[in-house]
């Protein structure tokens, strides 16, 4: 099959029918060789037809509800502006009466149902052919005439007196003549213009401001190829520099059969293209927000779901609602809601991969389409989108924080056609709201049967409460400063009579999601303050109980009320409870939140904030809160020896609540290094698998009856004599040792960096002495985490290869005090390290005296 060209200046095709995917299916088809507009009903048709820029061709249904595709015909035939334009009827109808009919009323070609590709472009590209020799053969005609006319005028009349600009240019391009409005529009005065060149002059350059060689010049390739180039848009630029967008028609001029020069007619269309632009934004994008609308976003995914089914790609469509926005315009008033939509947009705009279309749905929806690998491709799109909209908002003097629920569709899985697909994607989002939001899902058919499942562990959740289903236990915290057990967190299990223990991270998202979390969390409290009163009344020494809340709690019911009413049931004093909240709940309502410390605090209760560092605190709002300890998340502790990250963060934590009067325990402790480094650092608390996991009532009733305690790290080494040596190689750790041993150093050894780091977090150390090529973790690494994280320690490297590039690195970045290549001089190592330790004594000495 020959496929029609491609050309900038294409042929427009109307197509008609009232079948979304059959204009899908045809407008794909054609779109990449012609110019394509499309109408669902026949008054559209009508409509476009009718209006400008003209179709040269229509592909019509028949079977359509309202006006037919022969009531169509009809009227196209009986309207002077239509009559002209040739009609192919594209039906499922066969019958050779129906054809007849469609022919007698004056249609050209009759294309029969489902779509042959082939057979349509064959068809559509033979009605133009036919179109265009019929147009030329009007247009020479039209020419002659109009040429007849304007020798029987005078030429000079016309020029000065007529509003479009007019000039005239010989062989060589030269202006001839031209009349006061083409001047005008140029800004030039018409005898500065006469004689001079006019691609020079004014055409020079193309619209986007680069330079228009003279053989390109649409003008002249008129002039020389002696041809009319008819209604071509293009830029002139005027004398001050600034562009003038025209419609222009060259006409050759010829005198005894050969060409003598051109005469160039051209309109200012600057304004009426701002207007048809305008009118075009105003119909396809969301004033608001400045997004594609609905209307777009229509269009946008019918596009997506035809390549789709063309490629056999996966188009995910991702349905975004902002969580707890109706309490800002409920609050603040519209004028504050919708400049948060508009700051929400540019977060989401800014981090949209190109290629993926966002638009504005309803209110507070906002619509992506993408086209995707795979689901996992859908959560690398999310989570930055997630993360840009948790960051804090400010409305005047207020912050508040927001977050989102997406729901994904992908297609052909959970749909066929567009509005299903936004159906089961809102359905997604609503489960995912439910569920607590900040989060995405997928819609699944299967979703029903889990449902199901669901239901049947929520209803078993439901009775578990009543049948005693439920237990604590509960895990120790103990102080840093004597080892002693201070506290227990109170923990959840459900023993499932069919399931065995079901894992917290099953059920209690459930409970959350289901609201069971109220009385859930109130069965909880009430068990863990009668637990510690029963403890104390059986003369075991008094601990504080923690008992974690949730959001929902929190929102269902008067807290104050309800600690009071358990602490009074239970006998137990107020000071022996604390309750812990996450910081996302905190930061939902802070002001709220302020208010409910307060009166906790009233009645004597502790108070902590519990994963601190994993949300997004405000320190504005932290200083105000009646808070008495914070407790750093377990995810920094886990990597706390070995990520100067994790590190750092767990530091500024122990100081910002030091600062602020507060105590701070760590939770998720489960190396003797970690809790070295912590202990060494002025932690005042911890819990964790080191000392012991979530046990029950007896068995830590047990731990409080025997006087159990951890044994805290012993006062560590004088620093200025111990050195750690790293090297993946025993033999030259045994040669160092031997050399240093001499010189009276305490001596570490490591066999790579890893290693080295809970060293170091369990010794304090003057020196370190590293090989540079080690697996896993390099020296230069090594040794950048090390300065990070104990930046008065000397760094050393020691190698047997001379990598200048590696060592530069690392001299640049302050990693190294010195590079030793091995094999070594013994002296000169030795006086290396006691240099070392003069500099390391020097860095200490103002904070030691």
């Amino acid at each position: 099959m020959t496929e029609p060209a491609a050309t900038a200046d294409k042929a427009t095709i109307l197509i008609v029918d009232d079948t979304p995917e059959n204009l899908g299916v045809l407008s794909e088809l054609l779109q990449p060789y012609y110019a394509v507009r499309a109408a669902n009903c026949g008054e559209r048709a009508l409509q476009v037809a009718a209006g400008a820029p003209q179709p040269d061709l229509i592909l019509l249904d028949i079977m359509m509800p309202d006006l037919d595709g022969y009531a169509v015909l009809e009227r196209l035939r009986a309207d002077p502006a239509t009559r002209d334009i040739p009609v192919i009827f594209v039906t499922a109808l066969s019958a050779s009466e129906d054809e007849q009919r469609g022919l007698d009323l004056g249609a050209v070609d009759y294309i029969t149902k489902p779509i042959r590709p082939a057979i349509v472009l064959a068809r559509v590209r033979a009605q133009l052919e036919l179109k265009r020799a019929r147009d030329r053969l009007r247009d020479e005609n039209a020419w002659l005439e109009a040429e007849v006319a304007r020798r029987n005028h005078q030429r000079e009349l016309i020029l000065m007196s007529a509003g479009e600009g007019i000039y005239g240019i010989d062989t060589r391009g030269e202006i001839t003549f031209i009349n006061p409005a083409a001047a005008a529009m140029l800004g030039h005065a018409r005898e500065d213009l006469l004689g001079r060149n006019a691609h020079e002059c004014f055409h020079r350059r193309r619209p986007d401001g680069s330079h228009y060689p003279m053989a390109d010049c649409p003008l002249l390739n008129c002039l020389n190829g002696n041809f009319v180039a008819r209604d071509r848009e293009e830029v002139f630029w005027r004398k001050d520099g600034t562009p003038l967008e025209v419609e222009f028609t060259c006409q050759p001029m010829a005198e005894a059969g050969s060409v003598v020069g051109a005469v160039i007619t051209f309109r200012d269309i600057g304004e009426r293209k701002r207007y048809l632009a305008e009118i075009e934004r105003k119909s396809n994008f969301d004033d608001l927000t400045g997004l594609p609308n609905r209307n777009l976003l229509t269009d946008r995914l019918a596009q997506g779901i035809a390549r789709s089914r063309e490629s056999g790609d996966t188009l995910a469509v991702l349905l975004l609602n902002l969580d707890r926005f109706k309490s800002i315009n409920d609050s603040l008033g519209h004028a504050a809601g919708d400049a948060v939509l508009r700051e929400a947009a540019q977060r989401l705009f800014a981090h949209t991969p190109a290629g993926v279309t966002l638009a504005r749905g309803e209110g507070d929806e906002f619509v992506l389409i993408a086209e995707v690998d795979n689901p996992d491709t859908v959560a690398r799109l999310t989570q930055p989108l997630l993360g840009a909209l948790a960051v804090p908002y400010r409305i005047d003097a207020r912050e508040f924080f927001l977050t989102a629920s997406i729901g994904v569709a992908l297609h052909p899985r959970d749909g066929e056609n567009g509005e299903i697909l936004l159906q089961n994607a809102a359905a997604a989002m609503a489960r995912v709201k439910i569920a607590g939001g900040n989060a995405y899902g997928f819609y699944a058919a299967e979703m029903n049967a889990r449902a199901l499942e669901r239901l049947d562990l929520e209803n078993g959740l439901r009775r578990a409460i009543d049948n005693g289903e439920l237990v604590l236990h509960y895990q120790p915290q103990l102080n840093l400063k004597n080892g002693a057990i201070i506290g227990a967190e109170a923990l959840v299990r459900w023993r499932h009579p069919e399931r065995g223990l079901v894992p917290p991270g099953e059920f209690i998202p459930l409970a959350e999601e289901s609201g069971l979390i109220v009385p859930l969390g109130e069965w909880v409290l009430r068990t863990a303050c009668m637990q510690n009163r029963a403890w104390q009344l059986a003369g075991l020494p008094p601990i504080s109980m923690a008992v974690n809340l949730s959001a929902r709690q929190i929102a269902a019911q008067d807290l104050v009320q309800l600690a009071g009413t358990v602490l009074q049931e239970s006998g137990l004093e107020a000071r022996y409870l604390e309750l812990e909240l996450t910081e996302s709940m905190v930061m939902a309502d802070a002001d709220a939140f302020i208010h409910a410390t307060e009166k906790l605090k009233g009645l004597s209760i502790t108070l902590s904030i519990d994963d601190f560092g994993t949300g997004f605190s405000s320190l504005s709002y932290l200083k105000r809160f009646s808070l008495d300890r914070l407790k750093i998340d377990q995810s920094f502790i886990h990597d706390i020896t070995q990520d100067p990250n994790s590190a750092s963060i767990a530091l500024a934590i122990i100081s910002l609540a030091h600062n602020l009067g507060l105590s701070v325990i760590a939770e998720g402790v489960e190396t003797e290094a970690q809790l070295r480094y912590l202990y060494a650092r002025g932690c005042d608390e911890m819990q964790g698998y080191f000392f012991s996991r979530p046990v029950p009532a007896a068995d830590f009733e047990a731990l409080l009856r025997d006087g159990r305690k951890l044994a805290l790290p012993a006062e560590p080494d004088a620093p200025g004599r111990s050195i750690l040596l790293v090297d993946d190689e025993p033999s030259i750790l045994a040669s160092l040792r031997r050399l240093l041993r001499r010189e009276g150093y305490t001596l570490y050894t490591a066999g790579g960096g890893a290693q080295g780091l809970e060293l170091l977090a369990a010794h304090e150390v003057g020196v370190v002495i590293s090989d540079a090529r080690m697996p896993e973790m390099s020296g230069a690494e090594f040794l950048g985490r090390v300065r990070e994280m104990y930046p008065d320690t000397m760094r050393i490297m020691l190698s047997g290869y001379t990598d200048l590039e590696a060592v530069t690195l690392a001299v640049n970045r302050g990693e190294l005090f010195r590079f030793i290549s091995k094999p070594w001089d013994d002296d000169e190592l030795l006086g290396i390290v006691r240099d070392a330790f003069r500099r390391y004594e020097a860095r200490r000495a103002p904070r030691i005296g």
